[in-house]
């Protein structure tokens, strides 16, 4: 095969071409997933950090302040009736998603570089 024909790329195809390039995508679909998967973890998970900050700065920054303050809350979260309670989960429903949200869009660069990126060379 010389450098002005192109044979192998207009041969048609086999069998097991469509059986290696069907594996291939379901390999890359599940690279893709586990990445954005741990994306999402790690999102999660800073988007929890964010809330223990919270309860941290108002202790002013003590484990006694800490727990004080994630003690006051939930005697009073256990002391309200039941529409309270509601109201209030509803409202740190919303809140947590906000902060979610804030969180995953500061992290989208990054899945975005997760995505377009390439797993390498291949080795076969």
């Amino acid at each position: 095969m010389n450098a002005f024909t192109h044979e192998r790329d207009w041969r048609t195809p086999t069998a097991t071409d469509w059986k290696r390039t069907g594996t291939r995508a379901i390999g890359d679909a599940c690279y893709i997933l586990l990445r954005v998967s741990g994306w999402m973890a790690m999102t999660l998970l800073a988007t929890f950090g964010v809330a223990i900050l919270f309860f941290l700065m108002l202790g002013d920054f003590t484990a006694l302040g800490f727990f004080s303050q994630v003690a006051n809350l939930g005697t009073r979260f256990v002391a309200a009736d039941q529409a309270r309670r509601a109201a209030f989960g509803d409202q740190l429903f919303v809140v947590w998603l906000v902060a979610l949200g804030i969180v995953a869009v500061t992290r989208v660069r990054l899945l975005g570089a997760i995505i377009t990126s390439t797993k390498g060379s291949r080795h076969g």
